[in-house]
This record gives structure tokens, sequence and C-alpha cells, in this order.
């Protein structure tokens, strides 16, 4: 890793979290919200209980609006955009701040929506933001470690996702080796007994149990 430090690595690495949880989870949740708006149900229980965050939610209207938006909630999609901003900030001086810009005007659009009664096109925005931030990203950033290690975080928040929402055997194993290779292109540590679980499923298709295969996934770079 030469001159990047650790604490960099970490911050190098949740950005990549925090900017694929905001992007997946804004997906995921826009559907939701169109399906809770037109009047339908939604188990938004269920839906607390697979992302793994607490439920002190009072309807399903509240979960989407304060999932979504409300800044006191440490789970929420907003508190997310908040700490990718602390970290991009953090990281001007790697990731430029022609990049950074672009962390910084999804922040400017996240907001946008939390303001808005019908939010949907704002959400886009911010979707829009984040790809436009990771393709200024690769080009920006010289050393290929780097771009690795916030790669790498994006995989583990996306694949975890998957994990927890749901998905096809396929796209996973797919995802999983996309991690592998990553991974050897890092100077991370790595807890090996989950590497070896991860690997198994990737390589070889074995059938790991989901909590066993997401806790590996969670606990794989020793950041």
């Amino acid at each position: 890793m030469g001159t990047v430090t650790l604490s960099k690595q970490n911050r190098l690495f949740w950005l990549g979290r925090y900017t694929e949880r905001v992007y997946s989870t804004i997906q995921f949740m826009s559907k939701l919200y169109d399906q809770v708006i037109d009047g339908g149900e939604a188990d938004y229980a269920g839906v607390c209980r697979r992302l793994g965050v607490p439920c002190p939610y009072t309807s399903a209207e509240d979960f989407c609006r304060r999932y979504l938006f409300d800044p006191q909630d440490p789970s929420s999609v907003i508190s997310s955009v908040e700490n990718m901003l602390g970290n991009g900030m953090v990281l001007r001086e790697t990731i430029s701040t022609p990049t950074l810009a672009y962390v910084q005007i999804a922040h400017s659009a996240m907001e946008l929506a939390a303001k808005s009664d019908s939010p949907q096109v704002e959400l886009q925005w911010v979707m829009d933001d984040i790809m436009a931030f990771q393709g200024s990203f690769d080009d920006s950033v010289e050393a290929e470690s780097a771009r690795n290690i916030t790669k790498s975080g994006g995989s583990v928040e996306r694949i975890s996702m998957m994990l927890r929402l749901g998905t096809e055997d396929a796209p996973l194993r797919r995802e999983l080796r996309k991690l592998l290779n990553r991974l050897y292109k890092t100077d991370l540590p790595v807890d090996q007994t989950a590497l070896e679980t991860v690997t198994q499923m990737a390589v070889y298709g074995a059938d790991v149990p989901l909590p066993q295969l997401l806790a590996s996934v969670e606990g794989l770079f020793c950041v």
C-alpha cells in the first residue's frame, strides 16, 4: 500500500461501503415507496429484519419516510449519506476535489428529497450523482490499490444487500468472485476463516448457510 496509512485504508473502504449502501438502499426503497404511496401493503417489520436494522416505525408510511430521511436514525439512508460525505471530505486529496464534488451534490440532492412530498426525482438524482462519482473516482485515483480498497468496500456492501434481500446463486457467485479478485489487489488485512468460507461459495459452489456466508462477507476485511 506504500504511503496509504491504515486510517486512510479505513476511510477508503468505508467510502465504498457507504456509497454502495446509499445507492442500493435507495434503489430498493424507491420501489417500496411507490408501492406504499399507491396504497399497497408493505411488511416493513420484515424488511427491517432482513436489513438487520431496528424497527421503531409505526407504519409502512412512517418507515418509508424515516428510514430514508430521518437524520436522527443512525440506520437511515440520509445518515449513510452524511457518513459518505464525511469520509469523502477527509479523503479530498486522495480522490480529488472534482470527484468529491459529486458526493457533495449527492448530499444536496438527498436534502432536497427529504423536503419533498414526492421525492422520487430527487432520489434518482442521488443515484445518478453516485454513478458519476464512481466514474470520476476511477479516473482520478491513480493508485490501483487505493481504487480497489474502495471497490472492495462497495462489493462487501452490495453482496450484503443481495444476501439480505435475496438473490439467485449465479449473480451472487459472480459478485463474490469480483470481491475475491479485488481482495488480492489490496493490502487490507483479511480474516482467513471468512476468506475460506467466501472462496468455497464463490469458486467451488459450496452450499454455505446464509447466516454464515453473510457473517463471512461482513467480517472478511479487518478494517
